[in-house]
This record gives structure tokens, sequence and C-alpha cells, in this order.
């Protein structure tokens, strides 16, 4: 399976030959469409060709510079058109068609001052669902397509389109409510009422109360109304091409809505171009991605040489043609002001309910039941060798009590042995089971695995966590308000800091056993969720603090208080402290009990 698109640009920005492999495989994933909207944009197609070059190092440097996490494909296209105002600024003027210097001009369309709510809630959206939209209702991608540049099975890629245009609606809704100025707020819920109209003035009449006398002298909030019709009414397509692409949006959207697969396929790098890429997959070079000359101005790397090389060579420039090398130069953004751009891509799909969720979780306790005596100490009967070795802790629960791990660990409250799986734990939602020392190093490579079945969804359960002070450094559990198994990661030891998380693409089933595996992988700054050996989801996540406390199975901690206890059945838990691929993670999904 192929990476996701952030996860190349967060390698792009690196240095060394990984860095230069990961933009060139970038770039020729989005080289047919940049070239499509640079055509636009310039005179001659070698003008195009230079644009899309210059483009593309801008959008890694600016990925580097600024650190915004977004989806690429409205990134770099946002980039194309970022060179070509600054190219509108000096001799290289030339090269652009006359609509473009028109429109900048002021004599066509000119920008918007105020910051448009439709790109505010598109940012507001977690990555995932950025890509998703961008590529299902603007590119018109099919589902395998899709499923490349986020770099997950294709069923999650159905998923997360499914959901993406009303989850934009929904931070659309968020946005407009925030931002209302005194004057607006009145209105606001008028305006919605009025958006959700089936006939925009006869069925909204007896809603607006003075709304149209507002609109007449509002154009901002008259833009509202009519965006969130156009989402009411139409797919949305368009309406982010022209939000987002500030110029021509509707024109690139309308020539990728258009185009079939055999244009798509002639519009790509064949022969020389191809091979000349593929040339560049040998030794790594000396220097590092990105130099800069001494001006401060970066150079142009190994990776875009590959790709101005298969541009010059798709566009049979001829040699000593009147068309430079375009000059690579800081450019600033084009995209409105105050447009909130994730640093990290927030919880996934749940923008407007994380602050229903954080408060109930944050009035958890647990049950207010009497204690239970521990089972007796009674040591667990030795298995065979590990189906993966290198374990660092192995609870299998085959006996009474947990197997003797690195460090120990003691029952506590309601833990009982059961027969199923040839011996496991039995939860009743009041005990757990905690190591006397971290287990995990949280701000490295770690992997947590656990065979685990639910009797009930009434509450969030945790599985197996690790303690902070506050909160637990991860949660690997079944999450009430996704109806999901879940991996979470929090940003700092706080509750009132936001998590990263991964979602199973189905819900559990209750009274059947099923394999979790959670995955952090500090290289790729990537937590991944596996349920019975698949992949699910995966989420970016930068590593800020280490939890130190206990390693825990049956439960988590929140505002420093034992949270989430699992109530079913958990066996054959393991944590290693490594990344384990997919193929490790297979072997534990289908070993044995007790192997």
């Amino acid at each position: 399976m192929d990476v996701s698109d952030l996860t190349l640009a967060r390698r792009a920005v690196r240095t060394g030959w990984e860095a230069d492999a990961a933009t060139a495989e970038l770039t020729e994933r989005h080289l047919d469409a940049v070239l499509a909207y640079a055509s636009r944009c310039t005179a001659t197609p070698q003008a195009a060709a230079f644009l899309a070059s210059a483009a593309c190092e801008a959008a890694v440097r600016e990925f580097l510079s600024h650190g915004n996490e977004t989806a690429w494909r409205p990134h770099v296209l946002g980039a194309v058109l970022r060179t070509a105002v600054e190219w509108s600024l000096d001799e290289r003027r030339d090269r652009l068609g006359a609509e473009l210097p028109a429109w900048l001009s002021g004599t066509a369309s000119p920008v918007e001052d105020e910051p448009s709510l439709l790109v505010a809630a598109f940012y507001r959206l977690p990555v995932r669902l950025q890509v998703a939209l961008w590529h299902n209702v603007v590119e018109r991608d099919e589902p395998e397509a899709v499923a490349r540049h986020l770099g997950v099975p294709r069923g999650a890629a159905l998923t997360w389109t499914a959901t993406a245009e009303s989850k934009l609606r929904t931070a659309f809704t968020e946005v407009l409510g925030e931002t209302a100025g005194p004057a607006c707020g009145p209105y606001t819920r008028l305006l919605l009422t009025a958006a959700q109209a089936q006939h925009d003035r006869a069925a909204a009449a007896s809603a607006t109360g003075g709304l149209d006398a507002h609109l007449a002298s509002c154009p901002s909030c008259s833009r509202a109304l009519r965006d969130l019709r156009r989402m009411r009414d139409h797919p949305c397509g368009e309406l982010l091409a022209e939000a987002l692409l500030l110029w021509d949006g509707t024109g690139y959207h309308q020539g990728r809505a258009s185009r079939d697969g055999a244009h798509r396929a002639d519009r790509r790098p064949q022969g020389p171009a191809v091979r000349a890429r593929e040339r560049a997959a040998g030794p790594p070079p000396a220097t590092g991605r990105l130099p800069r000359s001494r001006n401060g101005r970066y150079l142009l790397g190994a990776s875009a040489l590959v790709v101005l090389t298969a541009l010059t060579a798709w566009m049979a420039v001829p040699e000593g043609g009147t068309d430079e090398d375009p000059r690579v130069v800081s450019l600033p953004t084009v995209m409105p002001p105050d447009v909130p751009v994730p640093s990290a891509e927030p919880s996934a799909s749940r923008s407007g309910e994380r602050g229903e969720k954080d408060e109930a979780r944050r009035n958890e306790r647990p049950r207010d039941e009497p204690d239970k005596p521990p089972p007796s100490p009674s040591p667990s009967p030795r298995v065979g060798p590990l189906s993966v070795p290198g374990a660092a802790l192995r609870w299998d629960f085959a006996g009474a009590g947990p197997q003797p791990g690195t460090p120990e660990g003691r029952s506590v409250k309601g833990v009982r042995h059961s027969g199923q799986r040839a011996g496991s734990a039995e939860f009743d939602g009041t005990g757990y089971v905690e190591s006397r020392g971290a287990v995990a190093d949280t701000t490295g490579d770690f992997t947590v695995s656990a065979w685990a079945r639910l009797t009930s969804t009434e509450d969030f359960q945790t599985v197996a966590a690790q303690d902070g002070e506050n909160v637990s450094g991860f949660f690997l559990q079944y999450g009430k308000d996704d109806n999901r198994w879940r991996l979470a990661v929090g940003h700092s030891d706080s509750a009132e800091d936001d998590e990263c998380d991964a979602l199973s693409l189905a819900p559990p089933e209750v009274g059947r056993w099923q394999h979790l595996t959670a995955v952090f992988d500090a290289d790729d700054d990537e937590i991944r969720l596996y349920v019975d050996g698949v992949l699910q989801e995966t989420d970016e996540h930068t590593p800020a603090w280490s939890a130190r406390g206990s390693f825990t199975v049956g439960r988590g901690l929140w505002e420093g208080e034992p949270s989430d206890l699992f109530d079913g059945g958990i066996d054959d838990v393991r944590v290693y402290d490594r990344a384990l691929g997919a193929s490790d993670v297979a072997a534990l999904a289908g070993a044995r009990p007790n192997s």
C-alpha cells in the first residue's frame, strides 16, 4: 500500500536521499494536475512546464517554512498561483496568459479582502478529510486514486469520502457562528434556516424576520447564504475550487471533471522522462535537500532537476530555447488571512464533536463498587516461542495472574481468570492490571497488541494504556462517540489538550474476540491502528511528552484518575519497543492462543 501524500511531504522537507525520493514521488503523483493549472496561467506549453517545476519546489519549501500540514493537491496548486503572481512582478510576466495579469490588476475579478468562510471550514477539517473531499468532489478521482493519496485501503477511503461533505457543512456552520460580528450575530440562525429552505424566498419568508434587509447591506452574509445553498443543492467541487484556488477555480474544476483515463495517461511523461526519474533511484547525492545560495535563496535540488527533466522531455522544449530555468523564490501566500491551518491533524472526523467528548471524559470516574480480592498469585504456565519475538512485555493471562513481564504486574479489584482462549483475563468494569513501572517509550517507536472481547458498548473502555501524571500517554480503546475501536495519543499530559487518533473502519462486534494492534512510528510521525491484522486508519502525531507511569490493561488515566474501565475479556497483551510492520502484525493476529 502506498504511503500518504502527507507522509511523503513530511519526508520531503528533511534532508538526504530519502527527501529527494519523497519529493520525486510526490511530484509524480500531482504532476498532471499541476501542469493543468499551470497551463491556465501561462501563454505557452514551455512556460507551463517551467511554472509547474518552480511551483512543485516552492510547495515543499513552503511546507517546511510554514509548518502547514494540509491536503497536498490544493497546497501545490496554490503554489502555482503564488509563483505566477511573483512572475507577474518582473520580466517573466510575458510568460503568463493575458487573463491572469488582468485579474491581478483588478480589471477582471479582484481578490476578496475578507477571509472565505468556506476556506476556513475546509482547513478546519482533519487532513484526511481534506484529501478525501478534494480528490472526490474537485478532481473526480476514482476511489483507488483517493486511497493512494490517503495511504489507506480503498474501504477506508470510501468511508471518509462518504462523510466529508457533511463534515464540511458542519464546519462551515461552526465558522459562521464563531466569526459573526455584532451586526451579523442576530441573523446567523435565520440565515441557516433560510439556507435549508427548498424555495429560496417563499419557503423562507416566514423565518427571515428582517434577514432580507440585512443581506442587502452585508456582502459577507449574502456570500455565506449563497455558499450554504450551493452546498445543499449540488456537489461542492466547483465551490471548493473557486474558494481555494482564488483564480479560475471553476475552469480548473471543469477541466478535471471532464478528463478521461486516456487523456490523463497521454499527459503523463513517458519514455526518457520516466527513465530519467527511475535513474534518480541511484546513489544518494552528497548534499542535502534544498541547499541555499549565499543570498539566502534556495537552489534547485536533485529531485527538482529530475522534475524539470521530465517536464522538458514531455513538452519537447528545444535546446537553446527562449525559456530559462525558473528562479525559485520565497513567495507570500495568496490564501485569505486568518484561515486556521492545523499544525497537526486534529482528531479524525470529529471537529464538531471533540468538545462534547472531552467534557464527557473529564466527568468520568471509576464506578463506586466494593473491592474484590485479587486473584491468587499462581504463576502462569510456560508457553512456546513468541510468534513475533522480542516483546518487552507479554501478559498472556493463561493462569490466574499476568505472566511475568518487564516489569511485573499486579491485578487490582475485579479481574478474574477465564478459560476462554486457553486462558484469559475477565474484567468486570471495576478492575485492571498495571505494571510496576513504564514499559513503552511514548516518545519513540512502540507497538502494543492485545486480544479484546467487549460485552457492552455503553462507555469508553480502554484495553491498554500507559499512565502520565494526568492522562495516559496513549489509549488503545473502544470509543463510544464513534462506536469504533480507537487509538488515541495526546499532545501533552493534559486533559485540556487535543488528541490524534485512528479509528477502526467498522464497529466492534460485541461478544467476539478481536485482535487490536497500536503502532507508533516515530520516524514517520504516524500512529496506526490494526484490527484482526488489517490496517484500519493512520494519523499524524509528533511526540511532545513522555508518559513514565505504569503500563495498564483494562483502564486509562484521565485527569489523574483511573477511567475508561474495561468490561469484557482481554488476552495476550504484548509491548514491543519498535514499530512492527504489517507482516508482523498479521502474524500476531494469526497466532494460536498461548503461542
